[in-house]
């Protein structure tokens, strides 16, 4: 499966390793920082770097790689927006607890999920 993570801060290495034991294919990282975007291509072993794309902006990311699966590794108040974005691309979607800040954003995304026939 093709895996792309959106945030490459403090726990993105937790994201990264579990990615790689899964034996999932990492093709993108996607963060605002270039610096957080390097950091994480770092943790990632020589023999599995070859065709990682970074990526500063998460539309061209989705559009251009076409994920299967996004963990999405940043504050609970940008879940929403980014998640739905990527269940609208066709990805499905990992999200860490809390899942939202609101039953409301919690609720559009759970529905996202079943009208774009992704699992969330």
């Amino acid at each position: 499966m093709k895996y792309a993570l959106i945030g490459c801060g403090m726990i993105s290495p937790n994201h990264i390793k579990a990615a790689l034991a899964s034996d999932l294919e990492i093709v993108a990282l996607c963060d605002l920082i270039e610096e957080n975007r390097q950091k994480a291509l770092e943790l990632i072993p020589e023999d599995k770097k070859n065709g990682i794309k970074l990526y500063s902006d998460h539309q061209k990311m989705l559009e251009k790689e076409k994920p299967d699966v996004v963990a999405i590794a940043l504050g609970s108040g940008l879940k929403r927006k980014l998640s739905v974005d990527c269940m609208k691309a066709g990805s499905n979607v990992i999200v860490e607890k809390p899942i939202a800040l609101s039953l409301e954003d919690a609720d559009v995304m759970i529905n996202t999920a079943k009208e774009c026939g992704v699992k969330l």
